[in-house]
């Protein structure tokens, strides 16, 4: 997780907040705190109610919050909860590490109830630093406060009775009012008191003259008990925010407390505002209020100073003026930008080496020849133009004794369909190396050092890891000295262009996109997003162009919207044309004939699919989109021979991953003028998914199985040369493929904030856990030993999923004994459901529910049942999918949805809710992210957050480390992985999955 401290935390949030945070944190109010991989949570209690925010640090100054408070559930604000377990885990409070009060450490303390009660004239005798009270029992439950006071007592021997009668003085009074902070109940006169901590005092105005800033005290009524400020108020005894106050301030605090305004150098003022701001209330003021916060922009330097075998890099910032800062100009403070360094820091960390690390103060040092080579020759030229850089002459010398060698592309003619380029080789001097020199110094390559003349020739990684494989591959001639592209072979030619060329184009922001938005059909009934007009255009021109295109967008970015749109932009085009077919899986088919209704009410759908189909083939027409399964096609294939259709349509195109099972084999040879492949989630487990994917949109581009395993599948598995060759496989797709996140085209979803909860086993789950693996262990050994290595997986398999049955719930097991244990004992995940549950549903949040065991989401719904909060189950026997989905989606729905990860990660739209909980990890992460998106998509107006239930040191915990090698697949072939039903890992995998949770 990125680091953060104070400062950052104080940067990120708004001074309120921040001033909020810190009383609660005094208060004692923060109760624990815990630092994951990537984000913080804790609990606060607040009176009865208990909060338990969760914070994810994108970076140092980026956080994503959500607690159940109305601020964060209302704006998505860094609220003072989250903010307060943030400084918790900084720095406990002083009042914690420094107290008055000794601990107790010998025994447990006694959970107590206390009553407190001041007597006489409170107020009066408070003002004196004096108090007169009695204690008794009282009748609520133990708090933190009763605890604190507990131990109060007992530190001072006044235990003596049930009932105790306290005259304290100036020296013991302190500690107790700490002690009793935010307790439950204190009385004064039969009236009840807070007595809290985090106060500020009110001012009447605070005002401007000249240069000097007026502070006018208001009717506050402040005290001093010992060397601290409270606030007396009607019913209320307040401790003033002083800690950590700065010396300068005492004066004012001296001033204000005897009710005369003090007076401030403007100076002084800005330069301790956010100490002022914990103290004081500023609120009446019209000119504070009417300030602007404005961070100056600084100018950011690099120095360079170094030689061969060591180099460092040092960072630093300089504002535009020598003018003192934080300044007031008109109603504009100008203060100084205390993140701009990390920031800064951050960017140059993403360009060099993970091994090499700056410091918090800017500073990089890099020692190793290697590094130092790629960092003058490759780093500097990655940074910002407005970057400056400065060298010390050796450092200069050393930079300036390499010549980096880059491929550039220039366009010499564009055609359609043809693009006439020639290619030369740059150096970062701006000389030019020929072709046939180049060609020597690769064919050279590891004899020693290239020099030309007394400098070193570097070649860019992507001449030989990029240009060469492309230029075998691609469809090129040349001719008087430059190169002819054709086709598709042009686009791919045309993206390299723009990324080696000088221009300031930049191809990551333009990738993909035809600078032709085509018209929307009039037939459809919508308003396309500008995404999506432009995913829908593109489309259109890859059907124009190549006759197959794949859409990838992520989940709920309306995959389908577009691709209705372009199939009525085709029948549109030759009314007399052939039917359409779109192929999907069968819980999807109620979902398009009801989007072809909603969107394009006049075409006509037909759904071939279950005994009736064969009278309905009859009934078929030009210009009929065809809805039917991949199962049914496979049965049907004979017929679907038969026909011509205008275009074809797979949707979830990843259930055809693998080439040779029938679905894939159906559809790959249908006969189609177009064709088209929609999923978020292309390339699984390999490479491969993405070959059977375009022996459908593009049959013969990636070349024959024998060919593509032996150009990529292999390649991609050894490290030497992944990076190349996945660089090599996405420029060689992107003709054919538009892949968009939700961050790059949709920044109006709010954040989604993924939570590991680990919860440990019961001692009844731990003991049937370690039975089982002994158990299962013995039996795959036996098996083993036999030579049946194919049984030996199935029992692994077997004796996994019953490990991951125990994780979850022993009442999955068929054994009464298991059944009838009360829930602690049999489910530690289930009991921190209900109360994540209860937490959510009381804050006004709506929550899914997911499992890949039915019988789990009956025990789960048995639950909600016991403790009356209503819910609806969703698994494989549903037949109402629908009418189930809009009962959620209504307001006065019930707030939970139980959900089988089979039947509910397709094809729903669930922006009811705004918590998911995976009660148990697939062995696939992309499962669980497709049925995450069911609430985080399009249409979600909240920040959802994700919890996944996990256990540790179980099968559990080793599953998910395992699924980050797939993961890491995916990512270099810039996509995401696919859900399975059951693992493709390899028998070593399964086995260490076995014996080592």
């Amino acid at each position: 997780m990125p680091k953060f401290d104070e400062a950052t935390i104080r940067k990120a949030s708004s001074w309120q907040d921040f001033k909020e945070a810190q009383a609660l944190l005094r208060a004692g109010a923060v109760t624990e705190s815990e630092e994951t991989k990537d984000a913080w949570k804790g609990s606060v209690t607040i009176g009865k109610r208990v909060y338990r925010p969760v914070v994810q640090a994108r970076t140092p100054t980026w956080f994503d919050a959500k607690c159940s408070c109305p601020a964060n559930q209302r704006e998505g604000s860094f609220c003072p909860h989250a903010i307060a377990v943030a400084l918790h885990l900084l720095s406990p409070p002083a009042e914690e590490k420094v107290s008055e009060t000794p601990k107790i450490a010998a025994n447990p303390l006694p959970a107590l109830a206390w009553k407190v009660r001041f007597l006489g004239p409170w107020q009066t005798l408070l003002k004196k630093s004096h108090a007169t009270l009695s204690l008794e029992p009282g009748e609520h439950s133990p708090s933190a406060a009763d605890a604190r006071l507990t131990s109060w007592l007992l530190s001072h021997k006044a235990t003596s009775s049930s009932s105790i009668k306290l005259a304290l003085d100036p020296k013991s009074l302190p500690s107790f009012l700490h002690a009793i902070q935010d307790h439950p109940c204190v009385l004064a006169d039969s009236s009840p008191i807070a007595v809290d901590a985090g106060a500020q005092i009110h001012l009447s105005d605070c005002t401007l003259r000249e240069h000097f800033v007026i502070l006018h005290p208001s009717a506050d009524q402040l005290i001093r008990i010992g060397s601290e400020l409270w606030r007396l108020g009607e019913g209320t005894l307040s401790k003033i925010s002083s800690n950590k106050i700065p010396k300068e301030l005492s004066s004012i605090l001296d001033s204000i407390f005897i009710e005369k305004p003090a007076k401030l150098e403007l100076s002084f003022f800005l330069q301790h505002l956010d100490a002022l701001q914990t103290i004081f209330d500023f609120s009446a003021s019209s000119w504070f209020e009417s300030l602007q916060f404005i961070p100056a922009t600084p100018e950011i330097r690099l120095e360079i100073d170094g030689n061969r075998s060591r180099i460092t890099a040092q960072l630093n910032l300089k504002y535009p003026d020598d003018r003192a800062l934080p300044r007031l100009e008109g109603n504009t403070v100008i203060t100084l930008q205390n993140h701009a360094l990390a920031k800064a820091a951050a960017l140059l960390s993403s360009h060099i080496h993970p091994r090499q690390v700056i410091s918090s103060q800017g500073q990089l040092e890099i020692k190793e020849p290697l590094a130092i080579q790629n960092f003058l020759s490759q780093t500097l030229g990655s940074l910002p133009s407005h970057w400056i850089l400065s060298f010390s002459d050796s450092a200069k010398a050393v930079s300036e004794s390499y010549l980096f060698v880059t491929p550039r592309i220039e366009t010499i003619l564009e055609m359609t369909g043809e693009t006439r380029f020639n290619l030369s080789f740059e150096t970062n001097t701006g000389s030019v190396i020929p072709i046939t020199e180049i060609r020597r110094l690769l064919r050279s390559k590891g004899s020693g050092q290239q020099l030309l003349g007394n400098k070193q020739i570097i070649l860019s990684e992507d001449i030989e890891g990029l240009m060469d494989p492309l230029f075998e591959e691609l469809d090129l001639h040349q001719e008087n000295g430059s190169f002819i592209a054709k086709a598709a072979s042009a686009e791919i030619i045309q993206e390299i262009s723009k990324k080696y060329s000088k221009s300031l184009k930049n191809s990551n922001s333009e990738k993909n996109q035809t600078n032709d938005l085509y018209d929307l059909p009039t037939s459809i009934q919508a308003s396309l997003r500008p995404y999506q007009m432009a995913g829908f255009s593109w489309v259109n021109d890859r059907l124009n162009k190549y006759q197959g295109a794949l859409l990838a967008d992520d989940m709920g970015l309306g995959k389908t919207i577009q691709t209705i749109a372009c199939i009525e932009y085709l029948f549109a085009k030759d009314e007399a044309c052939a039917p359409a077919l779109v192929v999907v899986t069968s819980s999807l088919l109620g979902n398009w004939q009801a989007e072809f209704a909603r969107f394009a009410p006049t075409r006509k759908t037909v759904i071939l699919h279950g005994t009736k189909r064969d009278k309905l083939r009859e009934s078929i027409r030009a210009g009929d989109v065809i809805l039917t399964t991949y199962s049914t096609l496979a049965r049907d294939l004979a017929w679907h021979l038969s026909q011509d259709y205008l275009v074809c349509v797979i949707d979830e195109a990843s259930l055809i991953r693998n080439p040779d099972t029938d679905h894939s084999k159906a559809v790959a040879k249908l006969r189609a003028q177009h064709r088209i492949a929609l999923t978020g989630t292309p390339v699984e487990n390999s490479a491969r998914d993405l070959w059977s994917i375009f022996r459908f949109i593009q049959p013969g581009w990636l070349g024959t199985r024998k060919h593509f395993a032996e150009r990529y599948e292999q390649p991609l598995l050894l490290p030497e040369t992944a990076a190349s060759t996945s660089q090599l496989l996405r420029l060689k797709t992107s003709p054919f493929t538009l892949r968009r996140t939700k961050q790059e085209v949709a920044p109006e979803l709010p954040s989604k904030i993924l939570i590991d909860e680990f919860c440990a086993l019961s001692a009844d789950q731990a003991a049937t856990y370690r039975d089982i693996q002994r158990e299962g262990q013995k039996r795959v050994d036996e098996i083993l030993d036999s030579g049946q290595t194919a049984a030996a997986r199935m029992a692994t398999l077997t004796t996994l999923l019953r490990l991951r049955q125990a994780c979850c719930d022993l009442a999955l097991f068929d054994s009464e004994k298991l059944r009838s244990l009360p829930l602690a004992r049999r489910s530690a995940k289930l009991e921190r459901l209900l109360e994540i549950a209860q937490q959510s549903i009381a804050s006004g949040s709506k929550i899914l529910v997911f499992s890949q065991f039915q019988k789990q989401l009956i025990e789960i719904e048995a639950q909600l049942q016991s403790l009356a909060i209503p819910s609806l189950r969703l698994d494989g026997q549903t037949r109402n999918r629908q009418e189930l989905v809009d009962r959620f989606q209504s307001a006065d729905g019930p707030p939970i949805f139980l959900i089988s990860l089979k039947a509910g990660g397709y094809g729903l739209n669930l922006t009811a809710a705004d918590v998911v909980v995976h009660f148990d990890p697939w062995w696939n992460p992309a499962a669980e992210a497709q049925a995450t998106d069911r609430a985080h998509r399009i249409g979600q107006s909240k920040p959802v957050t994700v919890f996944r239930l996990l256990t540790r040191n179980t099968v559990e915990e080793k599953v998910v480390e395992l699924q980050s090698t797939k993961k890491a697949l995916a990512e270099s072939l810039d996509e995401t992985i696919t859900p399975s039903d059951a693992p493709s890992w390899s028998s070593a995998d399964l086995e260490r999955l076995l014996r080592s949770s």
